[in-house]
């Protein structure tokens, strides 16, 4: 899963803001745009480097432009055109901060922005060894280990071409599912920070789903059936 992928931080970025974080670096995402604006935004993006930044609301603000300040960098890996609109798969690149943000415009009404890295293109990460093996043990724990996803994230543990900084990332975008920590997660500019986030958030799957069987194991001697 090593890409290489030239980024000019030197311009701006289309911005597509979305109601939650989606979209994380070195994950996935298929996504669908009916809207007319950004519709004619993916077209241009199409026309030249096949980059956005995918960017979420911020609901607390009271600006008239409420985007929060980190972003995931973006690839259009593929597209294809739909009735009503476009759908796309996106490559998450990088995490980023907005620096610089542009309001929309009568010949591009889609904001765009400046971009500053939170993280560097490119840079040789150590192996993280200890960090990999706590990690495989989180995720192949009782409790977690009995979910169906997990399988998947395993074979990835096994490919030497995932690097532990590429794999923290494939397991936050799996587990989490809050938007708001999703997002702590995406901002959260070092290793140490996000290991801590889904650290923690792995522990506490775990003890849910601990709760949840337990309870079950509970019903059952108790002859209560679930519907």
């Amino acid at each position: 899963m090593t890409t290489s992928v030239r980024v000019n931080f030197g311009r701006p970025f289309a911005l597509f803001p979305l109601p939650e974080t989606v979209l994380l670096p070195h994950t996935v995402q298929m996504l669908h745009v009916s809207e007319p604006r950004y519709r004619a935004m993916v077209d241009r993006v199409l026309d030249s480097t096949g980059q956005f930044a995918l960017a979420t609301w911020d609901r607390e603000s009271s600006s008239s432009i409420a985007i929060r300040d980190a972003v995931c960098l973006v690839q259009v890996m593929h597209h294809e055109k739909v009735a009503g609109g476009y759908e796309i798969m996106l490559h998450g690149i990088c995490r980023a901060r907005i620096v610089e943000l542009e309001q929309e415009q009568s010949d591009r009404p889609w904001c765009e922005a400046r971009l500053r890295p939170l993280e560097q293109l490119g840079e040789d990460l150590p192996p993280m060894q200890g960090l990999r093996d706590e990690l495989y043990g989180l995720i192949t724990s009782d409790n977690i280990g009995s979910l169906n996803r997990v399988e998947t994230i395993v074979d990835w543990f096994q490919r030497k071409d995932v690097s532990t900084h590429t794999l923290l990332e494939l397991i936050g975008f799996t587990f989490i599912q809050d938007s708001e920590c999703r997002y702590r997660l995406l901002a959260e500019p070092t290793i140490d920070g996000r290991t801590r986030i889904i650290r923690s958030e792995l522990s506490q799957l775990e003890r849910m789903i601990g709760l949840a069987r337990r309870q079950q194991r509970d019903d059952l001697d108790r002859g209560i059936m679930p519907n």
